[in-house]
């Protein structure tokens, strides 16, 4: 850890003064998101940013130096290096607005169970919403999460949690409906759900099992989050700091990249799982 962490230090000296020119001007940071989406003449860049040709100009022109931008004709265009360090920029202008927009989802949760890879993309979160409950709506978190299961073709979830309501819940979407369910549990809520659905319901889940309609897997391990991914959604819940999980509040988002980033977390909890037999 102490090797990584220098090394780190050592990057940042390295690059240091390119960070501060390329991030630390507002001014830079819009000439470059403007020429990543396509808009390239001064007109234009005039327009869409609101500041005077003498800024573009002088600004671009700092650019040019730095082989970040280059002219063609009358158009400017991003260099490849300049390419690199806008798509960086963009995609931390996004991270950082996720942060900034689900603040109180973060801030005193445990995110151990979100692993690096996903922390890094947490930016494909940013088109969601965060439902919390609310006076006269305490259970507005749980309302929507039901709203989100039953209109889905396919439903995928991890959860240490045990709510008693959704074996109703689950019972009716995998008796009545028919969809493809595969969850990922741990025993003990394994074993409060078999005790719940009586023994005729066991019989109706281990024919679903056998169908391949269900899937169930057991993680041996402490799983600090509980979540569902389906065909269209991604509904994320936290663990506070103490422990106990928050049912006040679920990340909810039918955006395409936070639906993968979803499916993305689900294959690491199942590549840590054995798969359960009634």
């Amino acid at each position: 850890m102490i090797h990584i962490t220098l090394e780190y230090i050592e990057m940042y000296h390295d690059v240091e003064d390119l960070i501060k020119y390329t991030s630390g001007s507002s001014v830079r940071v819009k000439i470059l998101i403007c020429l990543c989406e396509g808009i390239q003449t001064m007109s234009e860049l005039k327009k869409e940013i609101g500041i005077s040709s003498s800024t573009i100009s002088y600004n671009i022109g700092n650019l040019e130096k730095k082989k970040i931008t280059s002219k063609n004709g009358e158009k400017y265009i991003l260099t490849p290096i300049g390419k690199l360090i806008t798509y960086n920029i963009m995609e931390n202008i996004k991270k950082t607005a996720v942060i900034t927009k689900f603040q109180k989802f973060w801030l005193h949760h445990d995110l151990s169970g979100i692993p690096l890879e996903l922390i890094k993309r947490i930016g494909d979160l940013y088109h969601s919403s965060l439902i919390e409950s609310e006076s006269g709506e305490i259970y507005k978190p749980h309302e929507k999460y039901q709203e989100i299961i039953l209109k889905s073709k396919y439903i995928k979830g991890v959860s240490s949690i045990f709510r008693f309501n959704y074996i109703e819940l689950f019972q009716y979407i995998i008796l009545e409906n028919d969809i493809y369910v595969e969850l990922i549990l741990t025993n003990d809520i394994i074993q409060k759900i078999i005790e719940g659905i009586g023994q005729d319901n066991l019989k109706h889940l281990e024919t679903s099992m056998a169908k391949g309609n269900v899937k169930i897997w057991v993680i041996n391990k402490d799983v600090r989050i509980a979540f569902t991914v389906t065909d269209k959604y991604l509904s994320l819940g936290l663990f506070h700091e103490q422990g106990d999980y928050d049912n006040t509040k679920d990340l909810i988002s039918d955006d395409h990249d936070a639906v993968a980033w979803g499916n993305t977390l689900f294959e690491y909890y199942r590549n840590q799982s054995q798969k359960f037999q009634v």
